[in-house]
């Protein structure tokens, strides 16, 4: 008995190495105290696991199984669940103006409904390849279009009712055409046909409405010149040209009507009220008929009941699908859209944008500027017929600058000389204005347009 109580005092002392025994704190706290590598620390866990199963489970294979289920289902968690990726810096949201208080309800709609920032343009072309009248005449000239056949066809189409189209027009009524598509060759075609089915050969005027510098006597000197003789000098103005083709009309009469064609009568240079009446007097006269073109959806719109009464128009579908080649410029549009097409402007609706940009003191400048050069051209007699003449009619009609600045400094538009030359650097920047030095050196400044284009201009000015 002595020896059995000895034997079990000793095993307590000394703790067994066997796999059954428990781990004490001590030695938990050794273990952490003293990093073990990695193999080890596995072996640990293990061990301990190992251990706990046998306290817990009598069978002791049923505890072998569990614990390898165990390792399985670790190993499978462990290699299921990433590491999540370390979060950046949170980007600080850009704070909008505050809206201000006590807006009225229009006012606040403008508000919360003004444009945002600029966006980045995605736009990869280089921005110094223009499209220029070279390469563009060089494409077209390649190009085939694979309708035309139909295009053909179409246009047989248009021409087989030429005939009911001269009975309409001997009836007194005036035609327009409209649809999509181009219709210049429509019009030539139909012009023909009434040259040589119409005997004696009637006069025929084509007017092209696409011209952008077209003006409403550049109209009445085309129809001028086939009932009025050559020595006959005509009138400057449009009102006065008109009177004396009407009293022409009334007093002789043409034995045959005048055709009149009008490609584009809703084109952009003739599309003012003015010009839309003078075009309706002259189709309600009995020794004109009107054949005009019409390229928008909503041409009708240009007249209203009065003139479409005097217009006297049948209306015809004539859609051809023809490119818009001549109605168009397509260099130019192009290189506009672009925003490459320099600084020059293109007529008077040019000046007309840049002017409404300017400060109230610039618009009364190139009115005083406009006024004068009218004024020095009509006390000249400077009123030639011909084209050419004119531009250099005006060219040596500029205003004289110290006359300008006096007339300035009048007015209460500038009160120094350094506060006019301000003001017309603008104008040198898009061309409205050029300066130039007569034979004796005075400086002489000029707007490069014909008579017609400056009276349109001051009509606008004044208004």
């Amino acid at each position: 008995m002595k020896r059995k109580r000895g034997q079990a005092q000793n095993a307590q002392k000394t703790p067994s190495r066997s796999p059954s025994a428990v781990p004490t704190p001590a030695s938990e706290a050794s273990q952490q105290s003293t990093p073990a590598p990695p193999s080890r620390r596995k072996g640990h866990r293990a061990l301990r696991q190992q251990q706990l199963v046998d306290q817990l489970s009598d069978d002791p294979e049923r505890g072998q199984d569990d614990l390898a289920a165990h390792i399985w289902d670790d190993g499978e968690t462990a290699a299921q669940t990433p590491s999540k990726p370390r979060r950046g810096r949170k980007k600080k949201e850009k704070e909008l103006s505050p809206m201000p208080q006590n807006l009225p309800p229009n006012e606040r709609y403008f508000w919360e409904n003004r444009p945002g920032a600029n966006k980045t343009s995605n736009n990869t072309l280089p921005p110094n390849v223009l499209l220029n009248h070279d390469d563009f005449f060089t494409e077209k000239d390649d190009h085939e279009d694979p309708h035309e056949q139909e295009l053909r066809f179409l246009l047989s189409l248009h021409e087989a009712a030429f005939e009911q189209w001269s009975f309409e027009l001997s009836n007194k009524f005036n035609l327009c055409l409209y649809g999509y598509g181009s219709k210049r060759t429509l019009t030539d075609s139909f012009a023909e046909y009434l040259a040589d089915t119409i005997k004696p050969s009637p006069k025929i005027v084509m007017v092209n409405g696409f011209v952008p510098n077209l003006t409403p006597v550049d109209i009445l000197n085309a129809v001028a010149g086939t009932i009025i003789p050559v020595h006959i000098k005509l009138p400057s103005s449009a009102a006065n040209l008109l009177d004396l083709i009407l009293e022409t009309l009334d007093s002789q009469p043409p034995k045959s009507p005048i055709f009149l064609f009008i490609n584009s009568i809703d084109a952009a240079s003739i599309r003012r009220p003015n010009t839309q009446a003078i075009l309706a007097t002259l189709a309600s006269q009995e020794s004109i008929r009107m054949i005009s073109t019409a390229d928008t959806p909503n041409f009708p719109l240009l007249w209203d009941v009065s003139l479409r009464t005097k217009f006297k128009f049948l209306f015809h579908d004539c859609t051809t699908f023809v490119p818009f080649s001549a109605e168009m410029d397509t260099v130019e549009t192009v290189n506009e859209l672009l925003g490459r097409s320099g600084r020059r402007l293109g007529g008077r609706d040019g000046i007309g944008f840049v002017l409404r940009s300017l400060p109230e003191n610039a618009r009364h400048l190139f009115r005083i500027l406009v006024a004068g050069q009218i004024a020095s051209s009509v006390d000249d007699g400077l009123q030639e017929n011909d084209v050419l003449k004119k531009a250099d009619a005006n060219k040596a009609a500029g205003v004289e600058y110290r006359v300008l600045y006096h007339k300035a400094r009048e007015e209460l538009v500038c009160s120094t000389e350094h506060q006019l030359r301000t003001l017309l650097k603008e104008f040198y920047d898009h061309q409205m204005v050029e300066s130039q030095r007569d034979a004796l050196g005075t400086e002489r400044l000029l707007v490069p347009f014909r008579q017609e284009e400056l009276e349109s201009l001051l009509e606008d000015l004044v208004e």
